[in-house]
């Protein structure tokens, strides 16, 4: 059978992908690609492929970026999609639902037997999966996977978090053989290696005594969880688009964000809009828009502005002027028809919510050279080859 390593993390949106991503950047100095497999075990958001068949987003990540043989009809055997826990829940034969479940695991693990290693990728906080007994801890136990653990940063918040984690991976039995501890503020980093250290994790985590080992410190990435205006239009399902979603400027991720509130005559964009800002703009609001198309053309590429939200859009409001001015400036823009507290919201949320995307080719390098700087590789190869 092939090494198996899991992927597990303090919650959702910790990084696993990026840490599923890094590490198999790293094993492809070892091994042939083909030798390489992935499995997300259990998954949540789903893409439907263009035969019907749906698998995790996350699996269409690693095969678009890194692993581009990947058998996506295997990839994803346990799908807990909107409904799944209610349906399971209401079931009169819950025995049979968690059988099938798990057979479906098993086959596929079977289908990627002739892999060298396997890189499974865990769902959400350890617990994710439970209801059906394939947890994250249930599932690196049936696959007889050793576990890294991917941590935040800090050191009172770490350790509380690795004291509800790791102590409930130690209660399954299940043996957390590496950590990586991720979204670090790189000033804080040494701070973080006194205070937590492997021989403290070992002694009071370990589930046989065998050592736990620490094996990156991954300094936060700008704008690696920053979304672009590409991901940010699907958050509001009536806008109206002006210009090609494919083009390079969709996917620059923002810096921030900027709500435009100032009459035109006392709005002096370069002294209240940061570059690579989204900006939040009343539709109608031409004079203003001419100042910030007027101000993006005095930004270097690196620094241009990621999009404007237009607000407050009326249903068959005349938008064809401000459309082409953005178009003609390859800005970003959508016009929704949400006032400017509601689209600040839906905003607010996709960026605490952002995830890498298909066509984010730009952060995959980052994350390459992050593992590649910081990531011990031997200590892995040590630990898990």
């Amino acid at each position: 059978m092939p090494i198996i390593i899991y992927i597990s993390g303090f919650r959702q949106h910790a990084g696993k992908t990026f840490t599923s991503l890094g590490i198999i950047s790293r094993l492809l100095e070892i091994y042939n690609p083909e030798d390489i497999g992935y499995i997300k075990p259990v998954g949540q958001e789903l893409f439907i492929l263009e035969d019907g068949s749906k698998i995790d987003r996350d699996a269409m990540i690693i095969k678009d970026f890194i692993l581009p043989t990947l058998n996506e009809k295997v990839v994803s055997p346990v799908r807990l999609g909107t409904g799944v826990t209610k349906s399971f829940l209401s079931s009169e034969d819950k025995k049979s639902k968690i059988t099938e479940y798990h057979n479906s695991l098993d086959e596929a693990i079977k289908t990627l037997s002739s892999k060298k290693i396997i890189i499974a990728e865990g769902t959400g906080h350890p617990g994710v999966g439970g209801i059906i007994n394939l947890s994250n801890c249930d599932v690196s136990k049936k696959l007889n996977a050793d576990v890294i653990y991917l941590a935040g940063g800090g050191i009172g918040k770490t350790l509380d978090m690795l004291e509800v984690d790791l102590t409930y991976f130690k209660f399954k039995g299940v043996k957390v053989k590496g950590i990586i501890f991720n979204k670090l503020i790189p000033e804080k980093i040494d701070e973080m290696k006194k205070y937590i250290t492997e021989d403290y994790i070992t002694e009071k985590f370990s589930f046989d005594g065998s050592k736990i080992n620490i094996l990156g410190w991954m300094p936060e990435i700008i704008g690696l969880n920053k979304p672009s205006m590409r991901l940010i239009k699907e958050s509001f399902l009536d806008a109206v688009i002006a210009g090609d979603p494919k083009e390079p400027e969709w996917s620059r991720p923002c810096t921030g964000v900027t709500i435009v509130s100032q009459s035109h005559r006392n709005f002096i964009p370069s002294e209240n809009i940061d570059p690579g800002n989204i900006i939040i703009l009343s539709s109608y609001s031409i004079r203003r828009l001419k100042k910030i198309l007027h101000y993006n053309r005095t930004l270097s590429s690196d620094r241009k502005l990621s999009g404007i939200i237009f607000t407050c859009t009326k249903t068959g409001e005349d938008i064809r002027k401000s459309k082409r001015m953005v178009i003609e400036n390859k800005v970003p823009a959508i016009y929704v028809l949400e006032d400017t507290s509601s689209a600040d919201e839906k905003l607010y949320n996709c960026i605490k919510n952002t995830k890498l995307q298909s066509w984010d080719k730009e952060k995959n390098s980052l994350i390459i050279n992050a593992f590649k700087n910081n990531f011990d590789l031997e200590k892995f190869k040590a630990c898990f080859l």
